[in-house]
Protein backbone atom coordinates (compact mmCIF):
# COMPACT_ATOMS: atom_id res chain seq x y z
CA UNK A 1 0.00 0.00 0.00
CA UNK A 2 3.02 2.31 0.29
CA UNK A 3 2.61 2.32 -3.34
CA UNK A 4 -0.65 4.62 -3.18
CA UNK A 5 0.60 7.97 -5.00
CA UNK A 6 -2.48 9.56 -6.81
CA UNK A 7 -6.92 7.84 -7.19
CA UNK A 8 -5.40 6.08 -9.80
CA UNK A 9 -3.31 3.61 -7.01
CA UNK A 10 -6.04 3.66 -4.90
CA UNK A 11 -8.67 2.76 -7.71
CA UNK A 12 -6.42 -0.15 -8.57
CA UNK A 13 -6.10 -1.02 -5.03
CA UNK A 14 -9.71 -0.85 -3.56
CA UNK A 15 -10.67 -2.94 -7.34
CA UNK A 16 -8.05 -5.78 -5.92
CA UNK A 17 -10.11 -5.82 -2.49
CA UNK A 18 -13.36 -6.28 -4.65
CA UNK A 19 -12.21 -9.18 -7.30
CA UNK A 20 -10.76 -10.60 -3.88
CA UNK A 21 -14.21 -10.87 -2.22
CA UNK A 22 -16.28 -11.30 -5.36
CA UNK A 23 -16.21 -15.17 -4.98
CA UNK A 24 -17.13 -15.23 -1.25
CA UNK A 25 -20.84 -16.12 -0.42
CA UNK A 26 -23.50 -15.15 2.26
CA UNK A 27 -23.30 -11.30 3.43
CA UNK A 28 -20.16 -11.33 6.45
CA UNK A 29 -17.94 -13.61 4.58
CA UNK A 30 -15.59 -11.16 2.91
CA UNK A 31 -11.81 -12.57 2.62
CA UNK A 32 -10.62 -8.31 2.58
CA UNK A 33 -12.28 -5.93 4.49
CA UNK A 34 -15.42 -4.69 2.74
CA UNK A 35 -14.93 -1.04 1.87
CA UNK A 36 -17.44 1.64 3.69
CA UNK A 37 -18.17 4.86 3.32
CA UNK A 38 -19.74 7.36 5.25
CA UNK A 39 -21.65 11.21 4.23
CA UNK A 40 -20.58 14.13 6.17
CA UNK A 41 -22.04 17.17 6.42
CA UNK A 42 -19.71 20.39 6.63
CA UNK A 43 -19.85 23.96 7.85
CA UNK A 44 -16.27 24.43 6.84
CA UNK A 45 -14.95 24.41 3.46
CA UNK A 46 -11.40 24.13 5.16
CA UNK A 47 -9.75 20.46 6.33
CA UNK A 48 -7.13 21.72 8.45
CA UNK A 49 -9.93 22.86 11.02
CA UNK A 50 -11.18 18.90 11.46
CA UNK A 51 -7.35 17.40 11.27
CA UNK A 52 -7.43 13.86 10.39
CA UNK A 53 -8.75 11.02 12.35
CA UNK A 54 -6.25 8.65 11.71
CA UNK A 55 -2.34 9.95 10.81
CA UNK A 56 -2.52 12.93 8.75
CA UNK A 57 -4.10 13.92 5.45
CA UNK A 58 -1.70 14.13 2.17
CA UNK A 59 -3.40 14.88 -1.12
CA UNK A 60 -3.66 12.97 -4.30
CA UNK A 61 -3.35 14.18 -7.69
CA UNK A 62 -6.82 14.95 -7.99
CA UNK A 63 -8.30 18.30 -6.34
CA UNK A 64 -10.46 17.48 -2.93
CA UNK A 65 -9.37 14.03 -2.40
CA UNK A 66 -6.94 12.91 0.31
CA UNK A 67 -5.64 9.66 2.22
CA UNK A 68 -4.36 8.99 5.53
CA UNK A 69 -0.23 8.25 6.11
CA UNK A 70 1.25 7.58 9.23
CA UNK A 71 -0.14 6.81 12.43
CA UNK A 72 -1.26 3.09 13.40
CA UNK A 73 -2.76 2.16 10.08
CA UNK A 74 -1.66 4.14 7.14
CA UNK A 75 -3.76 4.26 4.17
CA UNK A 76 -6.65 3.13 5.09
CA UNK A 77 -8.81 5.69 5.04
CA UNK A 78 -9.47 8.20 2.50
CA UNK A 79 -11.93 11.58 1.97
CA UNK A 80 -13.65 13.41 -0.85
CA UNK A 81 -14.33 16.50 -0.17
CA UNK A 82 -14.62 17.84 -3.88
CA UNK A 83 -18.31 19.06 -2.80
CA UNK A 84 -18.50 22.15 -0.28
CA UNK A 85 -20.83 20.95 2.05
CA UNK A 86 -21.00 16.76 1.91
CA UNK A 87 -17.66 15.25 2.47
CA UNK A 88 -17.33 11.31 2.09
CA UNK A 89 -15.05 9.50 4.30
CA UNK A 90 -13.72 5.98 2.94
CA UNK A 91 -12.64 3.30 5.46
CA UNK A 92 -10.74 -0.24 4.76
CA UNK A 93 -11.04 -0.70 8.35
CA UNK A 94 -12.95 -3.02 10.01
CA UNK A 95 -16.48 -1.97 10.56
CA UNK A 96 -16.30 -1.52 14.81
CA UNK A 97 -12.64 0.50 14.19
CA UNK A 98 -14.09 2.42 11.34
CA UNK A 99 -18.07 3.31 13.01
CA UNK A 100 -16.00 4.74 15.84
CA UNK A 101 -12.90 6.15 14.26
CA UNK A 102 -16.06 8.48 12.27
CA UNK A 103 -18.00 9.21 15.72
CA UNK A 104 -15.25 10.49 17.21
CA UNK A 105 -14.47 12.65 14.81
CA UNK A 106 -17.74 14.19 14.31
CA UNK A 107 -18.30 14.88 18.56
CA UNK A 108 -14.79 16.12 18.86
CA UNK A 109 -15.41 18.79 15.70
CA UNK A 110 -17.80 21.69 15.93
CA UNK A 111 -19.38 22.17 12.30
CA UNK A 112 -18.75 18.67 11.39
CA UNK A 113 -22.06 16.03 11.30
CA UNK A 114 -23.62 12.86 9.71
CA UNK A 115 -26.06 13.23 6.88
CA UNK A 116 -29.04 11.75 7.67
CA UNK A 117 -31.12 9.91 5.31
CA UNK A 118 -34.87 10.64 5.40
CA UNK A 119 -36.69 7.12 4.27
CA UNK A 120 -36.93 8.60 0.92
CA UNK A 121 -33.43 8.53 0.34
CA UNK A 122 -32.85 5.24 1.60
CA UNK A 123 -35.27 3.89 -0.71
CA UNK A 124 -34.78 6.17 -3.77
CA UNK A 125 -32.96 3.59 -5.68
CA UNK A 126 -36.49 2.03 -6.39
CA UNK A 127 -36.81 4.53 -8.94
CA UNK A 128 -34.41 2.36 -11.17
CA UNK A 129 -35.00 -0.73 -13.22
CA UNK A 130 -31.54 -1.94 -12.13
CA UNK A 131 -31.76 -1.52 -8.37
CA UNK A 132 -33.57 -4.10 -6.48
CA UNK A 133 -34.36 -3.77 -2.73
CA UNK A 134 -33.42 -7.16 -1.01
CA UNK A 135 -34.15 -6.26 2.79
CA UNK A 136 -35.21 -3.31 5.20
CA UNK A 137 -33.55 -3.11 8.51
CA UNK A 138 -36.61 -0.98 11.02
CA UNK A 139 -36.35 0.03 14.87
CA UNK A 140 -38.23 1.54 17.63
CA UNK A 141 -37.05 2.27 20.72
CA UNK A 142 -38.46 3.83 23.32
CA UNK A 143 -35.50 6.19 24.34
CA UNK A 144 -37.20 8.81 26.08
CA UNK A 145 -38.68 6.32 28.73
CA UNK A 146 -37.71 4.98 31.79
CA UNK A 147 -35.79 1.44 31.05
CA UNK A 148 -38.69 -0.59 33.10
CA UNK A 149 -41.35 1.20 30.96
CA UNK A 150 -39.94 1.51 27.34
CA UNK A 151 -40.70 -0.06 24.51
CA UNK A 152 -38.67 -1.76 21.66
CA UNK A 153 -38.82 -3.21 18.08
CA UNK A 154 -36.41 -4.23 15.87
CA UNK A 155 -36.77 -5.93 12.20
CA UNK A 156 -34.00 -7.14 10.17
CA UNK A 157 -35.74 -8.84 7.11
CA UNK A 158 -33.15 -9.66 4.38
CA UNK A 159 -35.54 -11.50 1.36
CA UNK A 160 -33.14 -12.58 -0.85
CA UNK A 161 -33.40 -13.35 -5.17
CA UNK A 162 -36.59 -15.54 -4.39
CA UNK A 163 -38.26 -13.01 -1.75
CA UNK A 164 -38.72 -16.94 0.34
CA UNK A 165 -40.29 -15.27 3.11
CA UNK A 166 -43.67 -14.37 2.07
CA UNK A 167 -45.80 -14.52 5.41
CA UNK A 168 -43.67 -11.51 6.10
CA UNK A 169 -44.93 -9.29 3.24
CA UNK A 170 -47.79 -7.67 5.21
CA UNK A 171 -45.72 -7.65 8.70
CA UNK A 172 -43.02 -5.19 6.83
CA UNK A 173 -45.53 -2.85 5.27
CA UNK A 174 -47.04 -2.80 8.63
CA UNK A 175 -43.90 -1.97 10.29
CA UNK A 176 -42.86 0.35 7.47
CA UNK A 177 -45.66 2.68 7.21
CA UNK A 178 -45.34 2.96 11.16
CA UNK A 179 -41.37 3.24 12.35
CA UNK A 180 -38.49 4.68 10.73
CA UNK A 181 -36.53 2.73 8.48
CA UNK A 182 -32.77 2.39 9.61
CA UNK A 183 -30.96 0.63 6.70
CA UNK A 184 -32.02 -0.85 3.39
CA UNK A 185 -29.84 -3.40 1.68
CA UNK A 186 -29.59 -3.03 -1.90
CA UNK A 187 -28.61 -4.99 -5.33
CA UNK A 188 -27.46 -3.71 -8.46
CA UNK A 189 -28.10 -6.09 -10.91
CA UNK A 190 -26.51 -6.40 -15.35
CA UNK A 191 -27.45 -9.05 -17.19
CA UNK A 192 -28.63 -11.43 -14.34
CA UNK A 193 -25.16 -11.02 -12.76
CA UNK A 194 -25.26 -9.14 -9.07
CA UNK A 195 -22.52 -5.69 -9.35
CA UNK A 196 -23.46 -3.91 -6.19
CA UNK A 197 -24.47 -5.29 -3.20
CA UNK A 198 -25.11 -2.81 -0.53
CA UNK A 199 -26.19 -1.68 2.54
CA UNK A 200 -26.89 1.90 3.22
CA UNK A 201 -28.07 3.56 7.11
CA UNK A 202 -29.73 6.48 7.92
CA UNK A 203 -26.77 7.95 9.62
CA UNK A 204 -24.94 8.18 5.93
CA UNK A 205 -23.14 5.04 6.27
CA UNK A 206 -22.85 2.72 3.47
CA UNK A 207 -21.10 -0.90 3.43
CA UNK A 208 -20.58 -2.65 0.35
CA UNK A 209 -20.43 -6.04 0.70
CA UNK A 210 -19.89 -7.12 -2.91
CA UNK A 211 -19.08 -5.46 -6.29
CA UNK A 212 -17.63 -5.71 -9.97
CA UNK A 213 -16.02 -2.02 -10.63
CA UNK A 214 -14.80 0.20 -8.21
CA UNK A 215 -15.84 2.92 -10.28
CA UNK A 216 -19.45 2.29 -10.46
CA UNK A 217 -19.35 2.17 -6.85
CA UNK A 218 -18.30 5.32 -5.94
CA UNK A 219 -20.59 6.59 -8.79
CA UNK A 220 -23.38 5.12 -6.38
CA UNK A 221 -21.94 7.06 -3.65
CA UNK A 222 -21.33 10.07 -5.26
CA UNK A 223 -24.38 9.95 -6.22
CA UNK A 224 -26.33 9.78 -3.25
CA UNK A 225 -23.63 12.94 -1.68
CA UNK A 226 -25.03 14.91 -4.63
CA UNK A 227 -28.32 14.40 -3.84
CA UNK A 228 -27.73 15.09 0.22
CA UNK A 229 -26.05 18.32 -0.62
CA UNK A 230 -28.70 19.38 -3.05
CA UNK A 231 -31.40 18.71 -0.25
CA UNK A 232 -29.08 20.87 2.07
CA UNK A 233 -29.37 23.55 -0.70
CA UNK A 234 -33.05 23.73 -1.20
CA UNK A 235 -33.97 23.51 2.57
CA UNK A 236 -31.52 26.52 3.30
CA UNK A 237 -32.86 28.46 -0.15
CA UNK A 238 -36.12 28.11 1.77
CA UNK A 239 -35.37 28.93 5.61
CA UNK A 240 -33.60 32.23 3.81
CA UNK A 241 -36.56 33.36 1.81
CA UNK A 242 -39.38 32.87 3.80
CA UNK A 243 -40.03 32.92 7.23
CA UNK A 244 -41.31 29.77 8.71
CA UNK A 245 -40.31 26.88 10.79
CA UNK A 246 -39.20 23.13 9.77
CA UNK A 247 -42.12 21.22 10.41
CA UNK A 248 -41.86 17.53 11.60
CA UNK A 249 -44.43 15.09 11.80
CA UNK A 250 -44.43 11.60 13.82
CA UNK A 251 -46.29 8.52 13.17
CA UNK A 252 -46.12 7.52 17.13
CA UNK A 253 -46.99 9.90 20.16
CA UNK A 254 -43.82 11.21 22.61
CA UNK A 255 -43.27 12.07 25.54
CA UNK A 256 -42.77 15.70 25.74
CA UNK A 257 -41.28 15.47 30.06
CA UNK A 258 -38.70 13.16 28.67
CA UNK A 259 -37.47 14.78 25.62
CA UNK A 260 -37.19 17.62 27.63
CA UNK A 261 -35.05 15.57 30.68
CA UNK A 262 -32.76 14.81 27.39
CA UNK A 263 -32.53 17.75 25.83
CA UNK A 264 -32.01 20.23 28.76
CA UNK A 265 -28.12 18.50 29.66
CA UNK A 266 -27.11 18.85 26.09
CA UNK A 267 -26.29 15.07 25.75
CA UNK A 268 -27.01 12.27 23.41
CA UNK A 269 -27.19 11.99 19.20
CA UNK A 270 -29.23 14.63 18.69
CA UNK A 271 -26.66 17.44 19.67
CA UNK A 272 -29.09 19.43 21.25
CA UNK A 273 -28.86 21.74 24.43
CA UNK A 274 -32.64 23.34 25.39
CA UNK A 275 -34.17 24.87 27.84
CA UNK A 276 -38.21 24.86 28.34
CA UNK A 277 -39.40 27.93 28.01
CA UNK A 278 -43.21 26.85 27.81
CA UNK A 279 -45.54 24.11 28.76
CA UNK A 280 -49.73 24.21 28.19
CA UNK A 281 -52.38 22.00 27.33
CA UNK A 282 -51.59 19.35 30.23
CA UNK A 283 -48.08 18.86 29.44
CA UNK A 284 -49.23 18.00 26.21
CA UNK A 285 -47.71 21.01 24.26
CA UNK A 286 -43.52 22.69 24.97
CA UNK A 287 -41.53 24.90 23.99
CA UNK A 288 -37.55 24.84 23.74
CA UNK A 289 -35.01 27.64 23.02
CA UNK A 290 -31.45 26.84 23.09
CA UNK A 291 -28.53 26.32 20.41
CA UNK A 292 -27.24 22.75 18.11
CA UNK A 293 -24.25 21.74 19.30
CA UNK A 294 -23.30 20.86 15.83
CA UNK A 295 -22.28 24.34 14.63
CA UNK A 296 -23.71 26.38 18.21
CA UNK A 297 -25.97 27.97 16.10
CA UNK A 298 -29.21 29.22 17.93
CA UNK A 299 -32.68 26.84 17.81
CA UNK A 300 -35.89 26.94 18.90
CA UNK A 301 -38.52 23.86 18.70
CA UNK A 302 -42.45 23.79 19.64
CA UNK A 303 -43.25 20.15 20.38
CA UNK A 304 -46.46 18.43 20.71
CA UNK A 305 -46.95 14.64 20.81
CA UNK A 306 -47.20 13.69 17.28
CA UNK A 307 -45.07 16.92 15.78
CA UNK A 308 -42.43 19.70 16.18
CA UNK A 309 -41.52 22.95 14.85
CA UNK A 310 -38.55 23.51 14.52
CA UNK A 311 -37.33 27.12 13.37
CA UNK A 312 -33.26 27.72 12.74
CA UNK A 313 -32.55 31.35 12.33
CA UNK A 314 -30.05 33.71 10.02
CA UNK A 315 -27.06 31.48 9.11
CA UNK A 316 -27.75 27.96 11.40
CA UNK A 317 -27.18 24.86 10.06
CA UNK A 318 -30.07 23.59 8.38
CA UNK A 319 -28.96 19.83 8.84
CA UNK A 320 -30.60 19.56 12.20
CA UNK A 321 -33.67 18.76 11.03
CA UNK A 322 -33.01 15.77 9.51
CA UNK A 323 -30.67 14.69 12.34
CA UNK A 324 -33.64 15.20 14.44
CA UNK A 325 -35.83 13.21 12.11
CA UNK A 326 -34.43 10.59 12.32
CA UNK A 327 -33.04 10.11 15.56
CA UNK A 328 -36.36 10.72 16.67
CA UNK A 329 -38.07 8.71 14.26
CA UNK A 330 -35.38 5.55 15.54
CA UNK A 331 -36.02 6.12 19.33
CA UNK A 332 -39.55 6.95 19.75
CA UNK A 333 -41.20 9.34 17.12
CA UNK A 334 -41.48 6.39 14.13
CA UNK A 335 -42.00 7.28 10.97
CA UNK A 336 -41.20 11.37 10.63
CA UNK A 337 -41.31 13.72 7.52
CA UNK A 338 -40.28 16.90 7.27
CA UNK A 339 -42.06 19.81 5.27
CA UNK A 340 -41.50 23.37 5.44
CA UNK A 341 -44.50 26.12 3.72
CA UNK A 342 -46.12 22.90 3.05
CA UNK A 343 -42.97 21.37 0.52
CA UNK A 344 -41.30 17.87 1.62
CA UNK A 345 -37.81 17.96 2.36
CA UNK A 346 -35.52 15.41 2.11
CA UNK A 347 -37.55 13.49 -0.42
Amino acid sequence: MSGIHDLYDLRTWLQAGLDDNRETTGYGAARSPQLKAYLLESNSGSLADFGCPLGRWDTLDRKGWYINRGGTSPYSIFLDKTRSRVWILYSVLGVKESDALVEKWVRENVGLDRCWLSRQQLLHWERSDEWYQKGLGIKYSDGLSPEDDAGYFSLKLWHGASNAIKDFDDVLEVAKERFAIHSARWQKRREGRVVIAAEWYSNGKVTIQKAEDIDEVLLSIITTARTYEEAIEEATDLRDKKMGAFELDFSQGIDLDAFSKVVSSGKGNMNLWLVETETRDNDTFKRFKGVDLHTWDRVSISLGEDFAHLTIPGNGCVNAAPRIAALQGEDNAGRTTITFDGVELFA
